[in-house]
Formats: structure tokens, C-alpha cells, sequence
């Protein structure tokens, strides 16, 4: 059943700026914007952050409340040496560690030295968190399987608290193996936002799934967001990012990242979608796309992250990377609590550049009409 109330969730990231997906308009890192960034999302009340594996036990201290969405890809580590790190984390921050499990695609894998196949992965990884969630909460037996094998643990447990029913996690996978493993080892089932009917079709499969598995399931959708006291002030400002974005930044990097997933290199590309295919002939003729060529519903639109340095611009490979909810308080608010209550939505985590500045726009202008009280 979904919670009346949704869990709103931030980014916490080095990767940052007005405009921030071209180069030409980053900040400079710094560890000091880090704290600044998670100091501000726990002040506002955001139920937690996604971050990376780097820097989150470092902002712990930081922070009263804030839960750190952490990314992990199930066997780069050994499944002991997990549990020990989460033990860790929880114990300086009260249990405030989620894990995102990550699947990944095979270029980034192979950097990290893991080339087993997609079927085998998600093999792997439902032994990996099976292996971890029973040592997290202090199993000290040896173990030999099909992927793991460890000796039993001799030094005294690392000090807790443990999580009940220990670390949740968090991740996705649409194909049918994908749900399978899903069903099996996520507490959170989370996709890119998408055409509704899109993410019901998948978010019913997960639900199957799951029930068949005897287990519950969350459901929570990844989006961007702008959003302003009126529809045309949130426009001119997705508008203006867009229009300080260089063709040039974007292009640089489609094609690696499309042939990365599995799809055809940008000329090759196409789809069954008439504006996806006016998104892809924009980009072939060095340009960007317009609002027009953008928008697919009311207050939803394709547009670029932080993250198009890794994936397809725009979702013109339908992977729901990218899009946004843009629009009034109102109208945005509107659209959210719609999904929330349709789709079994209740989990957002949303994104906005600069992350500080729009972070606060939303909590001001979002969070009360969403029923959620800021706290400063």
C-alpha cells in the first residue's frame, strides 16, 4: 500500500553547477560544497541523499537525520568486507545506510575487473546480498557457494546498532531477469521516471514478482525537477539551462554512451516514438532539441544531468534517464501525488542544478503541498 506522505530524496554530488553537464558552467569541487550540500538537505527535512560510494561516511557527522543512498555493485567487494563497512557506517550514524545496488553495464564492470555475463550477475548478486544482509547482522559461520567463499569470523563484532532486518536495498532491473532478481533481493524497486502507462507495466511485473516471492516491495521513481511559483517562470528557467548548454558538450558523448547500454550509435538510431525521433534528428543536425520536441506530457519533459556524461541524451533511448517534471508549485505537486496514487509511487528522488539552490526551491514550494513540513 503506499504511504500517504512520500519519501523525498536529494543528490548529494561533486558534479555540480547552473549548468553542470557542460564543463563550461561547473563549480569547482570541493569536500567543503559536500558538507554544505548534506548539511542543507538534512536542515530541510529530506528523508536521504543519493551519493556516491566516496564521500558519504565522511558526512555523517554532518548530519542529524539524513539517510545516504549508497552505490554498490554486488561482488567488486567481498560480501564480508561489505557488511563490515556497513556495520561501520551505521554505528557512527545511528543506522542511517541505504545501499543502491547497482547492476552496471559491462565497460564500467570491466574496469572494476568483474566480465561475468548479465545472466550470471544477477545470479551473483542475489548470492552477493543474501551473503551480506546475514553478515551485516553478525553471522559468523564459514561460507563456500557457486561465487563466495569465506572462513569464519574470529575477531569480536563490530559495535552496532544494527538496522532491523538489517541494510535495505535499493535498485532496478526491467528485463525478466532483471524482476526475478528483483523480487528476490530488493526492498526498493526504483526506475527513471517515464510515460505513466510505461512505469505501470513494469512496476506491475515487479509486483508479481514479488508476491510470488512471498516478499513486499517499495516502489520509488527517479525524476529531475524544476519547479517555480508559476508554469512560466519553471519553463524559462529549464529553457535558459538548455540554452547555455553547448551542442558540442552533449554530442561529444552520445554515441559511446548509447552503444554502452546496448543500442545503436546516433545515426543509426531510431524510434517508434515521433517526438523521440524529432529529439534524435535534432541531435544529428548539431543542434539541441526544443521544448516542443521535449515535453511529452503536462509538466513532463526530456532534458539533460549531470548524469548524460554516462547515458543517452535526452531518454532517446527510452531508458528514462534525464526527464523532468517542470512546472508551478501547484501543477507539479499535482502531478507527483497523481503517480504517487496510481502507480503505488512512494519514494522520489529528485535532482536540481545548482543542488543547494533548487534543493531549498523545492522545499519551500514542494514540500508543503506534498504534505511534508520543511524544518527550516
Amino acid at each position: 500500500m503506499t504511504q500517504a506522505t512520500p519519501d523525498i530524496l536529494w543528490y548529494i554530488g561533486a558534479n555540480d553547477g547552473a549548468v553542470p553537464w557542460d564543463p563550461r558552467h561547473r563549480f569547482e569541487p570541493s569536500f567543503a560544497a559536500l558538507r554544505e550540500q548534506a548539511r542543507t538537505l538534512d536542515r530541510l527535512g529530506y528523508f536521504g541523499a543519493l551519493t556516491t560510494a566516496r564521500e558519504a561516511i565522511s558526512l555523517v557527522a554532518d548530519t542529524e537525520r539524513l539517510r545516504f543512498v549508497v552505490p554498490e555493485y554486488p561482488g567488486v567487494k567481498p560480501p564480508v568486507l561489505l557488511a563490515e563497512e556497513a556495520q561501520v557506517f551505521d554505528q557512527y550514524s545511528g543506522g542511517r545506510l541505504i545501499y543502491n545496488q547497482v547492476n552496471g553495464a559491462d565497460p564500467v564492470l570491466a574496469r572494476y575487473g568483474r566480465f561475468h555475463s548479465k545472466t550470471e550477475r544477477y545470479a551473483l548478486s542475489e548470492e552477493y546480498w543474501s551473503l551480506f544482509k546475514r553478515l551485516y547482522l553478525d553471522e559468523t559461520d564459514a561460507y563456500s557457494g557457486e561465487y563466495f567463499e569465506y572462513g569464519p569470523r574470529y575477531k569480536p563484532a563490530i559495535a552496532g546498532p544494527r538496522q532491523p532486518g538489517g541494510v535495505s536495498i535499493w535498485g532496478t532491473g526491467a528485463s525478466p531477469e532483471g524482476i526475478a532478481h528483483a523480487a528476490q533481493v530488493l526492498d526498493a524497486y526504483l526506475m527513471f521516471m517515464s510515460p505513466a502507462d510505461a512505469m505501470d507495466a513494469v512496476f506491475t511485473k515487479v509486483r508479481k514478482a514479488t508476491a510470488d516471492a512471498g516478499r513486499e516491495m517499495r516502489f520509488g521513481v527517479l525524476a529531475s525537477v524544476v519547479v517555480r511559483e508559476t508554469e512560466g517562470e519553471a519553463w524559462e528557467y529549464f529553457e535558459s539551462q538548455l540554452a547555455r548548454t553547448s551542442p558540442e558538450s552533449v554530442l561529444a558523448t552520445t554515441d559511446r554512451n548509447l552503444t554502452s547500454f546496448g543500442f545503436p550509435p546516433l545515426a543509426e538510431l531510431t524510434s517508434d516514438d515521433a517526438q523521440v525521433r524529432a529529439r534524435i534528428a535534432a541531435l544529428r543536425a548539431g543542434r539541441l532539441p526544443t521544448r516542443a520536441e521535449l515535453e511529452y506530457a503536462p509538466n513532463l519533459a526530456a532534458g539533460l544531468t549531470t548524469w548524460t556524461g554516462a547515458e543517452p541524451p535526452f531518454d532517446i533511448a527510452g531508458k528514462g534517464t534525464g526527464n523532468y517534471l517542470v512546472g508551478s508549485a501547484d501543477n507539479v505537486a499535482a502531478r507527483i501525488l497523481e503517480m504517487s496514487s496510481s502507480l503505488g509511487i512512494d519514494i522520489w528522488i529528485l535532482s536540481g542544478w545548482p543542488l543547494i539552490d533548487e534543493a531549498k526551491t523545492v522545499a519551500e514550494l514542494l514540500f508543503p503541498r506534498l504534505g511534508i513540513t520543511p524544518s527550516a
